[in-house]
């Protein structure tokens, strides 16, 4: 079974998946006895346990201050531990952090950074294209003077 989540706190137990998506910043206190994946621009802070893998996927971020009992992995998205891994802690193309009080019991493999990660940054939005200039009007033609009539 899979359940999808859209933001807000996650404090059940549920048996199977869950998929964190949507712009809504998730709290999970709960117990997921299955994976959890965060993806599609969400944030998720896990104080919970995860009896599965961790993934943070695509530009989804994931901050485990709890406990997962197998892999927490970045595959695209940012992951950040600062709490315990029984598995490996693993970074597939994404940006990880694991707090020097954090707990790995697995091996860290791939690139991390030294200090908590910044925001992503947001994609530059191209600059609307100039239109070009249009030339200046030309001068109007004058307006017609009435015809002189000759004076006496």
């Amino acid at each position: 079974m899979v359940r999808i989540f859209r933001g807000g706190v996650l404090d059940e137990r549920f048996e199977g998946s869950v998929v964190v998506i949507g712009p809504r910043p998730t709290t999970m206190t709960g117990l997921v006895r299955g994976d959890l994946f965060v993806r599609d621009n969400s944030v998720c802070d896990v104080t919970g346990m995860v009896s599965g893998n961790l993934l943070a996927e695509r530009t989804g971020k994931a901050v485990l201050h709890g406990l997962v009992t197998k892999a927490a992995k970045a595959a695209g998205g940012d992951l950040e531990v600062y709490g315990m891994v029984q598995g490996d802690v693993v970074n597939e193309g994404g940006r990880l952090f694991v707090d020097k009080g954090a707990v790995v019991r697995g091996k860290v493999v791939g690139q991390s950074h030294s200090a908590p990660l910044p925001p992503p940054e947001k994609p530059a939005t191209p600059a609307p294209a100039a239109t070009p200039s249009a030339a200046p009007p030309a001068a109007s033609p004058a307006s017609p003077k009435p015809p002189t009539v000759p004076g006496p």
